[in-house]
């Protein structure tokens, strides 16, 4: 509701009664209040947007209605005759047509059948442990236990029931609608649970194990549970037809599955027949459900949709609906590719686990277009060549990633480490860049997910990989996704700059400006809060994102970007970042920005924050300002915070704090805060904080947080250095510049 207004008639006018003037006023201040944010909508996305926005959202219950009456119809579904019709065959000659594609297939993904035996002699010769770890992942999926979204490993059972959060307990109506299929109204219920594992990841880990070893059990499994699927989830009915993105992603798992074992003699015609009449209902079901919100802005949602019908054209050429998916696909995708990433290579959404996912689904789709020579624009590939460079960037010398904004493990396919590789593990994305782009210091940055690529066709055996040289990268900026890294050998720095991003709606992004990632000598030492839980718990999630979550400072108690009640995965676009210095090349490096994230309060606040990294002397100075713009002296609340690591020991010592890691001891100087000069006094307060490391599972980690009350402007200061690195005393590292 608006701000209230004066009333229309004046007090002495006794027209109304008490009861309806109070009801003209709230009318009144509704009216005021729809033409503000319709105001503000059209500043945001333009008034033909706003118009088509506000149409489309008038027309939904009806438009939605229509929609259930076609899906009641079951327009999605595919019978034996609606097979043939799509293949363009009788009935009669339906068996051919499948054998057809059965061939078919085998050449229709990067590894074909003569690639089988280079890709067991590199798993035997140079990869062994990994062969192991596949086994023995394979053999867990074989007993039906999974560990999804921070579960743990759970047994299932002997038959899974692919409606159920196994988590929770609690289980969706398997005849209910799809578009019926609500969730987010139960604490503790996780709708992701079940979409997680139906996107069948897994399949393509008990395909690729057949394939290695030759046992026939593990296609059996595959085989069995992809039955017992489609047995289950009649086409646009139940939980798992909720969100197409999922249909999409299980579409091309399917068909790595099937492409892995299309020789296999345990495929009889009948059951391909089977698989493949769905995988043409998952199309149909794409085209016809397609994620576009209603203000038009589209997301990695979208972009999945496009990448499963893009799969599914060229997969199965045969179908006759296959060219005018793989048509509008590659329209599509080229589009969003300019739309969704930004200049630098930056995915818009404001994640490194959503940068991951949407490399993954582009490179993916790239190195399928080129296997059937669908051409993509010159400046399509330039963008994806930046955007893994900038994973090579972000990701520290230890090969895993920040978990800046939301994370909820989200992966197109697991070709390698199902089950047993860390989620923040990026560089699969290079060994794939790698044969994409023929960039060899990717395949060696990759570590030891190089061999990722040989499922694209990137076959490096004998040797020709090398261990990850990471530590080699230098200082990086990508001013247009607001990420400044400095790094050098094995320290780094992570300065987050990114305001709300997805064209201002701010999807997956938190109130993480101007926050701090360490990663010194090695170890992680400050480090980002992570993503717990999405619709399961939303004050979790709200948490997680807040300002105080994260390595910076609030003000007033107020979000740097409010967050819009009732809808999670937005927030208001109150902030602005402005860079204010990048100055490195040399062996002290500076890196500095503000934002105006708290311009909106009564009396605004400006936050500068400025990063000296110093690496002869292994010393990391932070320091910020907090000004007012406006005139006048206000009193105002300031907190800062600093979230250590798990793997980090704090405690107070004499000079300040002692970090202890697990090889290294670091010395935090300070906090000093002043105002025009004068040192002011602080208590700062260690505690217990949480630290998700993947989605659904968290760990205890120390916070070192410290307030202020007062008028500004006001400086806050602190030090990071080695112990003993030799640089200076205290006092002398207080005087740093």
């Amino acid at each position: 509701m608006g701000a209230a207004v004066p009333p229309v008639f004046a007090p002495n006018a006794p027209l109304l009664s008490r009861r309806s003037s109070k009801a003209k006023t709230m009318g009144n201040e509704a009216v005021l209040g729809f033409s503000a944010r319709l105001l503000s909508k059209a500043q945001h996305v333009g008034w033909f947007a706003t118009v088509r926005m506000s149409c489309r959202k008038a027309l939904r219950p009806w438009l939605t209605s229509r929609h259930r009456a076609r899906v009641l119809r079951q327009p999605y579904r595919v019978e034996r005759s609606d097979l043939a019709s799509a293949l363009d065959v009788t009935l009669e000659d339906l068996p051919a047509a499948v054998e057809r594609v059965r061939v078919a297939l085998t050449q229709r993904l990067p590894v074909s059948p003569q690639h089988h035996e280079a890709i067991r002699r590199v798993y035997m010769d140079e990869a062994p442990g990994l062969r192991e770890a596949t086994i023995a992942s394979a053999d867990r999926i074989c007993a039906h236990v999974f560990d999804l979204l921070g579960s743990g490993p759970v047994a299932l059972g002997t038959t899974i029931d692919w409606h159920r959060d196994f988590k929770s307990g609690y289980r969706w109506n398997p005849d209910q609608c799809f578009l019926d299929v609500s969730h987010g109204h139960h604490a503790g219920v996780d709708i992701k649970v079940p979409w997680e594992l139906s996107r069948g990841h897994h399949l393509v880990l008990l395909a690729q194990t057949a394939l290695l070893t030759g046992n026939s059990k593990y296609a059996q499994e595959c085989l069995s549970q992809l039955t017992g699927w489609i047995e289950g989830n009649p086409t646009g009915w139940g939980v798992n037809w909720a969100c197409p993105m999922d249909v999409a992603i299980r579409a091309v798992n399917w068909l790595w599955s099937l492409v892995l074992l299309a020789e296999s003699p345990l495929i009889t015609t009948d059951w391909l027949a089977d698989v493949l009449a769905s995988l043409v209902a998952h199309g149909r079901f794409l085209i016809d459900n397609l994620e576009v919100r209603d203000d038009d802005v589209t997301t990695n949602h979208y972009l999945a949709d496009l990448v499963g019908l893009l799969y599914l054209g060229l997969c199965l050429k045969e179908v006759r609906d296959a060219e005018g998916w793989t048509a509008f696909a590659v329209r599509a995708l080229v589009r969003e590719m300019d739309r969704q990433v930004l200049a630098d290579g930056v995915h818009y959404e404001s994640s490194l686990s959503y940068h991951r996912l949407v490399t993954e689904m582009f490179l993916s789709s790239a190195v399928l277009c080129r296997c059937h020579g669908v051409e993509l624009p010159a400046t399509f590939h330039g963008r994806l060549a930046k955007m893994c460079e900038f994973v090579a960037a972000y990701t520290k010398p230890n090969g895993l990633a920040p978990q800046i904004g939301d994370g909820d493990n989200g992966r197109l396919h697991i070709l390698t480490g199902y089950g047993h590789t860390d989620v923040r593990d990026h560089r699969h994305l290079l060994a794939v860049g790698a044969v994409l782009f023929d960039r060899a210091e990717w395949c060696a940055d990759s570590g030891s997910s190089w061999v990722e690529g040989v499922w694209f066709g990137g076959i490096r055996g004998g040797g020709q990989h090398r261990e990850h040289v990471l530590e080699e990268c230098g200082s990086a900026t990508f001013p247009a996704g607001g990420f400044y890294i400095l790094r050098k050998a094995e320290d780094y720095v992570l300065f987050n700059c990114n305001a709300p991003g997805t064209q201002g709606v701010g999807t997956h992004k938190h109130n993480d400006l101007l926050s701090l990632e360490m990663h010194l000598g090695g170890e992680d030492i400050l480090v980002d809060s992570g993503c717990f839980l999405y619709t399961s718990d939303p004050q979790s999630y709200d948490r997680f994102r807040s300002t105080l979550y994260h390595s910076t400072v609030r003000v007033d108690q107020a979000e740097q970007n409010r967050y819009i009640p009732g809808k999670s995965f937005c927030l208001h676009p109150d902030s602005r970042v402005y860079p204010v210095q990048w100055d490195t090349g040399g062996s002290v490096e500076q890196a500095a920005a503000d934002h105006d994230g708290y311009g909106r309060l009564p009396h605004p606040v400006r936050h500068r924050r400025e990063i000296r990294a110093d690496w002869l002397n292994r010393s990391w100075r932070v320091m910020d300002y907090l000004f007012s713009p406006a005139t006048g002296s206000h009193p105002h609340c300031l907190e800062w915070t600093l979230i250590f690591s798990p793997e980090c020991s704090v405690q107070r010592v004499e000079a300040g704090w002692s970090v202890m890691t697990p090889r290294q001891q670091f010395l935090l100087d300070g906090p000093q805060v002043s105002a025009s000069g004068t040192s002011l006094s602080i208590s700062p307060q260690l505690g217990e904080h949480a630290i998700a490391e993947q989605y659904g599972r968290v760990r205890k980690a120390s916070l070192l947080r410290w307030s202020w009350e007062g008028s500004l402007p006001v400086e806050g200061v602190f030090t990071i250095s080695l112990a003993g690195s030799g640089a200076g005393s205290v006092s002398e590292r207080r005087g740093l510049s």
